[in-house]
């Protein structure tokens, strides 16, 4: 019997397991999609080098299809539906709204998730037993929202005022946004919510109504991180500094950021990617959570704004841009 007849006699049971056997002599396809834009292509990058230290090497005994969507909700569709359709063996998914694309696509292929919170957006119903086809890692999540806002106050005392920029795309978007008012409120500060449709919403006229309307930094959302520069350069012009989870975004000139490193994140959803393929079940497979965030500031940013980072906080940095 052929590998696709098997495949549809078996829709709508459990996850056929892909090498409960020893691994197939044939190329094993997986195809990996993310909401972002090719200016993250070093995600991809990240994932290769995941998958080579588990033995998987592009033209031996995988082929990687690679896609970035630049948060184009139809296009993610209709690239997730094509790769179901091949079929590819596994989908590995980074950032919620294709997440969610993938999970309607199939229940049959396994996905290998890297998103902030799986288990909050409703992917998952349980994050130590995820259940179906869905397993991976989380990248970050809400509760650090207040951690960001107590070092604004700690750079800055007398900051009452944040902007939070996020996307009504992303499933994320109202999660993050009602955590940092929420911290906001606990230590007494005001929070502004900005949703917006894409990236494309964000402009000189936005940030400037922001300032207008009080704010004095901006928190911005993970899933900005293919238009960090641009929204960072927008804000320095209008004064206000930039905080958010990734690196990227610290090294585009925001005044710091607190989250995880998600390369680390990216490359470990290849240890996920290996157990599927040794005919382990996503359904079995526990959502990592993250363990380690990483504080990285950004001296330069700091001295273009006038502003004094305290010794106390630079001591706290696993890096310090200079």
């Amino acid at each position: 019997m052929k590998r696709r007849d098997f495949m549809n006699l078996a829709a709508g049971a459990a996850v056929w397991p892909i090498a409960a056997r020893a691994l197939p002599a044939r190329m094993t396809e997986i195809g990996f999609v993310t909401w972002g834009s090719p200016a993250i292509q070093m995600r991809a990058e990240d994932l290769r080098q995941g998958l080579r230290d588990y033995g998987y090497v592009e033209g031996r005994n995988i082929r990687l299809e690679t896609h970035f969507t630049d948060g184009n909700k139809q296009r993610t569709r209709e690239i997730i539906e094509a790769l179901v359709a091949k079929p590819v063996d596994i989908l590995v998914v980074w950032q919620t709204p294709a997440a969610h694309i993938a999970k309607e696509a199939t229940k049959t292929i396994p996905i290998v998730i890297m998103v902030a919170d799986a288990l909050a957006t409703g992917i998952v119903p349980s994050l130590s037993n995820p259940g179906g086809n869905i397993t991976g890692v989380s990248n970050t999540g809400p509760e650090l929202a207040g951690k960001r806002l107590e070092l604004l106050r700690e750079i800055r005392p007398q900051l009452r005022t944040v902007a939070f920029l996020g996307s009504s795309s992303d499933q994320n978007g109202p999660t993050f946004a009602r955590e940092t008012a929420l911290a906001a409120e606990k230590i007494g500060m005001k929070s502004l919510t900005r949703l917006v449709d894409g990236p494309a919403a964000v402009d000189a006229a936005l940030i400037e109504q922001m300032k207008r309307d009080g704010a004095e930094a901006i928190v911005a959302q993970p899933v900005f991180t293919s238009y960090r520069e641009r929204i960072v350069a927008m804000a320095l012009d209008a004064g206000l500094p930039v905080t958010s989870d990734f690196a990227l975004f610290a090294e585009a000139g925001a005044l710091f950021t607190l989250g995880v490193d998600d390369g680390i994140q990216l490359r470990r959803t290849a240890y996920y990617v290996d157990r599927i393929l040794k005919g382990a079940r996503p359904a079995d497979l526990p959502i990592e959570q993250p363990t380690k965030f990483a504080l990285v500031i950004n001296t330069v940013t700091a001295k273009k704004l006038g502003w004094t980072v305290p010794p106390l906080v630079l001591a706290r940095a696993e890096r310090v841009i200079e």
